[in-house]
């Protein structure tokens, strides 16, 4: 879990281009999980194997609650709303991610739909690249102890 922290986009070079083409300013030495939360979620610690990265974010012209985190993610019912998550968990020898979307009513589920659609390949080709270079970086520490 140590690595999937300290995993840097020079590590992950498809990650970081697919995060370019959103326009995000990332620096190839900066830390993946640290960039992800730039002004933006922050780390659920949920145990020795796993965290959580989670997000809020208001749809359209709703703004994003006032509030920490955990508070608008376990209490938050307001229509317009995004909660996001996104995990990292080592269990059993693997390594794997998952990312979870709630919208707090159906008409935000709906608009944000096409961009789910739009973006589902390319998310799941960040995820991969991420896992990919945070393994390398553990084979690498590994061997150089």
């Amino acid at each position: 879990m140590k690595a999937a922290h300290a995993t840097t986009w020079s590590e992950a070079p498809i990650a970081r281009a697919l995060v370019a083409i959103t326009g995000a300013d990332v620096s190839p030495g900066g830390s993946i999980v640290d960039d992800f939360l730039s002004g933006m979620g922050e780390v659920l610690p949920t145990g020795d194997e796993e965290f959580l990265l989670a997000a809020v974010q208001g749809m359209g012209d709703t703004p994003r609650p006032d509030g920490s985190i955990v508070d608008i993610v376990t209490g938050c019912h307001q229509p317009g709303i995004l909660k996001v998550g996104m995990n990292v968990r080592h269990a059993a020898g693997v390594l794997a991610t998952e990312t979870r979307i709630f919208a707090t009513d159906e008409r935000t589920r709906r608009r944000f739909l096409p961009y789910w659609l739009l973006i589902r390949l390319g998310s799941g080709m960040t995820r991969t690249s991420m896992l990919r270079a945070i393994r390398a970086r553990v084979l690498r520490d590994a061997a150089s102890a």
